[in-house]
């Protein structure tokens, strides 16, 4: 702070003490039981405030819902199967026929069906 400031502070204060001062006994009595008064009355106000949940309430309360939350739509779930996405089951088709013991005669004779299957995937058509 500078001196300027200092010398201002010190002034207010000195004004203030002499207002202080110079309020008589009865104006002084009044407002000390006006201010008794506002005190009192924000205790009770303070009393007769509304429910209030404790501090650890909270929290614990907040993660019950939670998992009451998430069970509740872990048992509606419907049972069903697994998706498999398409590709992993031509995989797994491709796999099964290259490990099988058939030769590819098997396919022999049905060999116009694959040739027309073979020209139609070749045209970008699939």
């Amino acid at each position: 702070m500078t001196q300027d400031q200092d010398a201002f502070e010190a002034r207010c204060r000195e004004a203030l003490r002499a207002r202080a001062d110079a309020v008589d006994g009865r104006a002084s009595s009044r407002l000390n039981q006006a201010r008794q008064a506002a005190l009192a009355e924000l205790v009770c106000a303070a009393g007769s405030r509304p429910f209030r949940v404790p501090g650890i309430w909270l929290p614990a309360g907040t993660l019950a819902a939670a998992a009451v939350l998430v069970m509740a739509v872990w048992i509606a779930r419907p049972v069903s199967a697994p998706a498999v996405p398409l590709a992993e089951v031509t995989a797994l088709e491709d796999a099964e026929i290259l490990s099988s013991n058939e030769g590819p005669e098997l396919y022999a004779d049905d060999a116009d069906f694959y040739d027309w299957v073979g020209d139609d995937n070749a045209g970008g058509t699939g």
